[in-house]
């Protein structure tokens, strides 16, 4: 199993190096492995998840894995397209189609042609746009304005929304029929605060991409910091993460990042001093049992670590973070 998770991750590393999908977690492991199975296919993709989990990467790694990988892969945010505009950015237009149109010019479609089209945020798109994507996506074709000469679009469509399209559909804010043209096939990308050690693998990957580009010298995490960064909630995901660290970064005086620096020292894994069993966090009940489970494995195992992440259910790389978080002697 542990050699068929790397194989997968390296494949998908492989595409694209700045779109490695980090995660040793089982949601990721199987987000992973459903990505694997989509990208192949040609039908479109509905990607949900909270802001900051990650979507867009997702789409560019279903496109990465496809057969239209060599094509372009072009992104439009839905939300940031005046209701006026949309069609001319997305369908193209004509010269002399409106005021301002003094030549013609080609849409967003047509730029993706032998690729994928990918649509962010669909969920805050208003109703009468709505209308003009379905007949898009039903037809196959569309019209620059100002043209009545119809046009295939050869795009695969994957689109994404942090918003509930199912209950959206229920309040009439987003129409069904539209809701099941995006949805022939399903991906959710799972929040942050769900992916356990996962939290620790992205913060030190941070910290070395975030050195480089900088030109900084190299920096490590406090276990302090490691410690609040398991135990807080990161309701802006992954790319909260990744914005705390760039600012502990450019403001940091020292080698080795802390709690504070990443302006996390007021969380509950960093106030223990003083606190009963009956007061402790479920976080901190966690990594108390954890510590606990690491403790017996290794003893049963007689301190060999491969054999303990194998009775553990874990990774020989995911034990050795962990016995260093936790202070853990096996010697």
């Amino acid at each position: 199993m542990n050699s068929e998770k790397r194989i997968l991750n390296e494949c998908i590393a492989s595409v694209n190096a700045e779109q490695e999908m980090i995660g040793e977690c089982l949601p990721m492991v199987k987000l992973k492995q459903t990505v694997a199975k989509m990208a192949p296919t040609d039908a479109p993709v509905l990607i949900s998840g909270e802001t900051g989990t990650g979507k867009e990467l997702v789409a560019r790694l279903l496109h990465g894995l496809s057969p239209r990988a060599d094509g372009p892969f072009v992104a439009v945010n839905c939300p940031a397209l005046p209701v006026d505009l949309f069609q001319a950015e997305v369908f193209g237009h004509e010269k002399g189609a409106f005021t301002s149109a003094d030549h013609a010019r080609p849409g967003r479609i047509e730029a993706a042609r032998g690729g994928t089209l990918f649509l962010d945020e669909i969920g805050d798109l208003p109703m009468e746009i709505q209308a003009v994507l379905l007949r898009f996506l039903q037809e196959g074709t569309y019209e620059r304005i100002g043209s009545v000469r119809p046009l295939r679009a050869d795009v695969r469509i994957l689109a994404a929304t942090h918003t509930d399209l199912k209950k959206a559909v229920d309040q009439f804010r987003f129409r069904d029929d539209l809701f099941y043209r995006l949805n022939a096939l399903h991906l959710h990308c799972p929040p942050l605060r769900d992916r356990g050690e996962d939290k620790l693998l992205l913060a030190a990957h941070f910290v070395d991409e975030c050195t480089r580009q900088l030109g900084l010298r190299p920096h490590t995490l406090g276990k302090d910091a490691q410690r609040c960064i398991l135990a807080y909630d990161w309701p802006g995901n992954v790319r909260e993460l990744r914005n705390r660290i760039l600012q502990a970064l450019v403001l940091c005086e020292q080698n080795e990042l802390t709690a504070d620096d990443l302006d996390l020292a007021d969380t509950p894994a960093n106030e223990r001093s003083g606190q009963d069993a009956d007061t402790a966090t479920l976080q901190e009940c966690r990594m108390t049992a954890e510590r606990a489970a690491i403790c017996r494995a290794l003893e049963a195992c007689k301190g060999n670590v491969e054999t303990a992440a194998t009775s553990l259910k874990i990774s020989r790389a995911q034990l050795y973070r962990l016995i260093r978080l936790h202070d853990i002697r096996t010697g």
